[in-house]
């Protein structure tokens, strides 16, 4: 995936304009130097100051062809430096005009190297662009920065030195590039375009850096928090995390409420985890929904949707458990009942007995912290929800509990969350 746009290309076609480069003085043989304040004229022999003013005369009026014949004769007679920068000069529009980029290679190379030639910033940024379509991205990289640390302007001038890193794979420095860039178009009230958070998170998540991507996918969701980034989101999360079934289990949960489970495989997924981590209750609701949803046929996963039926038929009703929990010496049968009125749906009797499990104590308060805030945003009480998610400190479960509550952050999923 590539950010680079075709503006480098623009800046060089703007070149094909003989105004756009500054044309220096060419001196008539009597003439010795410019006037008081000017700089000097260029000092050339007679033949080759002919042939090169016909060519800019050329130049100037469109006449493409004339303007090559004239600069060819011009060159074929350069004796000094003089000579070699104006034809230069004049060789780089035409070129661009041409839009023949080893052409204008071979010019930019010559007024880079002379200290009289103007724009040089600009020119920077032609050449690193040639560079970097030769695929030489070191050349490339230093007249980018060149033009940068020149004070060149342009919004592509950033994402250029990104993509550039990214080509010679330092995917670290390419996004410290691209984050800068992001930042840039924040500071000037734009939208960024959703293909730089893609292409960030491909980086880092092909570099195994679970931090930057959980970084990024946040930034990213910040600014297009729909249904399809979320599932990507959480998926990229998952995989670069290297979470075992029960924090799977948690982010699928999260996908659950935000409504971007996609399709069958997700559903059995889901399913399939909170089988064999001995939640029936939860498999049966998943398959029952994604089913009612229209994401997978009537009838399918049928023998999974079984086997949870005849599980949960062998355990008895939920309600049975109660007593036993609450009697228990630890919160351990308490959380654990709560895990399954959680899958289940009964929000409310999940709160219950996830606070039931803290008080009594001996559980994994990380995870009940966590499912506690998941079924507290069941009952739409977000602000106690985004409490409970704050007392999850340990990672991978932190890392879930801030997807949570960026998730109640958004003005369009907290009315969601008070709607369930």
């Amino acid at each position: 995936m590539s950010i680079v746009s075709k503006a480098a290309l623009t800046a060089m076609l703007a070149l094909g304009g003989v105004a756009t480069v500054a044309v220096p003085a060419i001196a008539a043989p009597a003439q010795k130097k410019g006037k008081e304040g000017e700089a000097p004229a260029l000092k050339v022999g007679e033949d080759f100051r002919k042939a090169a003013m016909a060519a800019q005369t050329a130049l100037q009026g469109g006449d493409t062809a004339t303007a090559e014949t004239q600069l060819a004769a011009a060159e074929a007679l350069i004796k000094n430096d003089d000579e070699k920068y104006f034809a230069a000069q004049l060789r780089l529009p035409l070129e661009a005009r041409k839009k023949n980029v080893p052409g204008m290679k071979g010019a930019l190379d010559v007024l880079l190297a002379d200290p009289r030639t103007q724009d040089k910033p600009r020119l920077m940024f032609v050449r690193g662009d040639i560079a970097r379509q030769e695929k030489d991205y070191a050349g490339a990289l230093q007249y980018l920065q060149q033009a940068q640390q020149a004070g060149y302007q342009d919004e592509n001038l950033q994402l250029m030195i990104a993509q550039t890193h990214f080509d010679m794979n330092n995917s670290q420095a390419g996004v410290a590039e691209l984050e800068k860039a992001v930042q840039a178009k924040k500071a000037a009230n734009q939208p960024v375009p959703d293909a730089w958070y893609d292409l960030a998170v491909a980086k880092l998540y092909a570099a195994k850096d679970s931090a930057g991507v959980s970084k990024w996918l946040k930034m990213q969701l910040n600014d297009y928090p729909n249904a399809k980034n979320w599932r990507r989101s959480l998926l990229v999360y998952r995989d670069s995390a290297q979470l075992d079934n029960q924090g799977k289990l948690d982010l699928f949960r999260l996908m659950r409420q935000t409504d971007s489970l996609a399709d069958q495989n997700d559903y059995l997924e889901y399913a399939d985890i909170a089988y064999r981590v001995g939640l029936p209750f939860e498999t049966k609701a998943v398959i029952e929904e994604g089913r009612k949803k229209g994401k997978m046929p009537a009838t399918a996963l049928a023998q999974l949707h079984n086997d949870a039926v005849t599980a949960i038929k062998n355990e008895g009703s939920l309600a049975s458990l109660e007593g036993p929990a609450k009697s228990a010496a630890n919160g351990k049968a308490a959380a654990q009942l709560g895990d399954a009125y959680l899958g289940s749906g009964n929000y409310a009797k999940a709160v219950e007995f996830y606070k039931l499990g803290l008080q009594k104590g001996g559980v994994n308060t990380e995870e009940v912290n966590l499912r506690l805030g998941n079924a507290l945003v069941g009952v739409g009480n977000r602000a106690e929800a985004s409490t409970a998610f704050d007392a999850v400190k340990a990672m991978p479960k932190a890392e879930i509990a801030t997807f949570w509550k960026q998730w109640l952050a958004t003005p369009a999923t907290g009315a969601a969350a008070a709607a369930n």
